[in-house]
Parts: C-alpha cells; sequence; structure tokens
C-alpha cells in the first residue's frame, strides 16, 4: 500500500493513484493505519452550503477510516476569499467521518495547506507544485513495469494558456457580431496551416484562438470540413492534439470535430470515444448527442464524406466569400 508523509508526496501520489491528472475537482483520500486505503474524485462545489455534496462522502462512510486527506484542484478564476467559506464547511463534513489530517489547496500551479495558518511555516500565496514526473513515485512506477499515468501540464504553460484564452474571448466580444465568425474561421485557417507545417501546437496563442473561435457553432461546422479529401489524417491529429490541450469548457466542439474525423476514416469506436469527452465537457452539446444517435444507427462513413462534400463549399462561400 502507499504510505505518505508530506505534502508534495500527497501532490506527487495523487495522479498515480487515480491514474491520470486530477482538474477542477476534489479528491478525498482515506487513510487506515497510515497507508492509502481509498481515493475518490468528486465534483468541484461551487457554494458554501454545499448543496448536493452528500453523495461525495457516502464511500467514505462505507470504510473504516483512521484519517482524511483533502485535495481541491481549484480552476484559475477561483476567488480565495469564497472559497475559504467553502473549505470551512467541508472540512466541518469531513471531521464528522475522521479527523482531517491536512486539505490542500491546488491553484495556479501552486499548493497551500488550508489548515496551516502559520505564516513562518507556508507562505500565503503558496508553494510551487512538485515535479511529478521526475518523482520518486514517477521512477518506482516506471520500474515496476507500468505505464505512465497522464500528467497535468507544467503550471507555467497552462496559466499562460488560460491568460491567452480570457484575451481571446474578450477580441472575439469586442468584434462586430456580424463579423465574429469570419474572425473565427480565420483564426481556425492560421491554426491549421501552423500545424501543417509543424505538427505541434507551441503557439499557445494561435492555440487560444482556435478554442474561442471553436465556440462559436458555424466556425465549428467549418472545421467539420476544413480537412478536405486529402488531410483527413492530419486533422484528426490535430484535434487530437488541440482536444488534449484544451481546458476544461472548451473541449466538446473539438471532441466532436476529433470524434467526426475519426468516423469518417473508419475508427468507429475511437469516435464514440470522442463524443464521451464531449459529453463530459458539456452534457448539453447538442451536436454530440445527434451524433451519437447517428452512429448507432449504424450511418456508412461515406454518408458524412457525401455530406461534407454538399456543405462545405457553401459555408466557405458564406463566411470568407
Amino acid at each position: 500500500m502507499t504510505t505518505i508523509s508530506t505534502p508534495t508526496e500527497l501532490i506527487t501520489a495523487v495522479p498515480f493513484l487515480l491514474n491520470g491528472a486530477p482538474e477542477e475537482c476534489l479528491i478525498f483520500i482515506a487513510l487506515s493505519e497510515g497507508a492509502v486505503a481509498l481515493a475518490v474524485q468528486a465534483q468541484l462545489p461551487r457554494t458554501p452550503d454545499l448543496d448536493g455534496a452528500e453523495p461525495f462522502f457516502t464511500p467514505l462512510r462505507d470504510n473504516k477510516l483512521d484519517q482524511l486527506l483533502v485535495l481541491a484542484y481549484l480552476p484559475p478564476d477561483f476567488s480565495n476569499e469564497i472559497g475559504d467559506h467553502i473549505w470551512a464547511q467541508l472540512q466541518g463534513h469531513c471531521e464528522k467521518i475522521a479527523p482531517v489530517k491536512d486539505f490542500l489547496i491546488i491553484h495556479q500551479g501552486r499548493w497551500r495547506s488550508f489548515l496551516c495558518k502559520d505564516e513562518s511555516c507556508c507562505e500565503p500565496a503558496g508553494e510551487p507544485l512538485p515535479d511529478i514526473a521526475s518523482s520518486e513515485f514517477a521512477a518506482n512506477h516506471v520500474y515496476q513495469g507500468l505505464l505512465m499515468p497522464p500528467l497535468p501540464p507544467s503550471s507555467v504553460g497552462r496559466a499562460d494558456l488560460s491568460a491567452l484564452i480570457n484575451h481571446a474571448r474578450a477580441e472575439f466580444e469586442r468584434c462586430e457580431p456580424s463579423n465574429r465568425s469570419k474572425r473565427g474561421v480565420i483564426a481556425l485557417l492560421r491554426l491549421i496551416s501552423h500545424f501543417t507545417i509543424t505538427r505541434e501546437l507551441e503557439n499557445q496563442s494561435l492555440v487560444a484562438d482556435a478554442l474561442i473561435a471553436l465556440t462559436d457553432i458555424q466556425v465549428r461546422d467549418f472545421g467539420i470540413g476544413s480537412h478536405g479529401d486529402e488531410n483527413l489524417e492530419l486533422h484528426r491529429e490535430l484535434w487530437r492534439s488541440l482536444l488534449d490541450s484544451a481546458p476544461i469548457g472548451y473541449r466538446a466542439p473539438t471532441a466532436t470535430l476529433l470524434a467526426l474525423v475519426r468516423y469518417e476514416g473508419g475508427d468507429i469506436e475511437g469516435a464514440k470515444r470522442a463524443l464521451e469527452r464531449a459529453l463530459s465537457d458539456d452534457p448539453h452539446y447538442s451536436l454530440a448527442h445527434l451524433l451519437q444517435k447517428t452512429f448507432a444507427a449504424g450511418w456508412p462513413p461515406e454518408a458524412f464524406t457525401t455530406m461534407r462534400h454538399q456543405l462545405h463549399p457553401k459555408l466557405e462561400e458564406e463566411l470568407l466569400g
């Protein structure tokens, strides 16, 4: 069983316990005799009254626990002032189940202990997150012949992309409504051109512009046919890379585009998995629901090719002239 003795060990262990990087969520880790007995991921609460939070605690109550460790992974725009009221309520609920050994807040590439109020011990702004990929946990994981779990991107790159997305959204909203879709298509074409040359998405400004552009339905529909007949594999790689870069809240359009190119290429199961990612990001994303029904009905991939041939030239003429 995994043992944890320091906050950095705790943060480092979480992706390995969950087999993936946590994002915008709560993590409850139950300890029994000093070792990890259970790790539970739950929805991040947004209000101090914790409405609907009771199911979070059910798995914890069903197990005999000595102590609890709690981690809150926050989105970049989360307010510390509001958050501290929520964490105080959450701690109270947890203490009714088992003593809380530590409660860590992870925000914008740094961590702090909610329970430690001694500024001589803990920096008010928090400590930098540990390098998980080079940790002893990672080394032991690989030594045992196990695959590394998906790890969080570097905090610097993530913070930069978040700021660029906010800037791109503000620019998009300032644009005349009649020109927004055209502006979005141009942003998308710039990203496609860049990826065609480099096969990488290292230009975060282009990534941010494209993610905001794809929130426009007409731009997304333009993206459906943007690969033509000769670049299906290139766009499959592009949409997968863009989806991996996208933060929560911006994944549904790209995941849906990925589903379509996978389906058109004959990868039916891969297309269904991409739709699941779209709906996990936005459960109400209408195109993803429509495609789920279409895929389930067994539409042949060639039907999407025919539809693209018919619709894309019209959309291109309408948006670009």
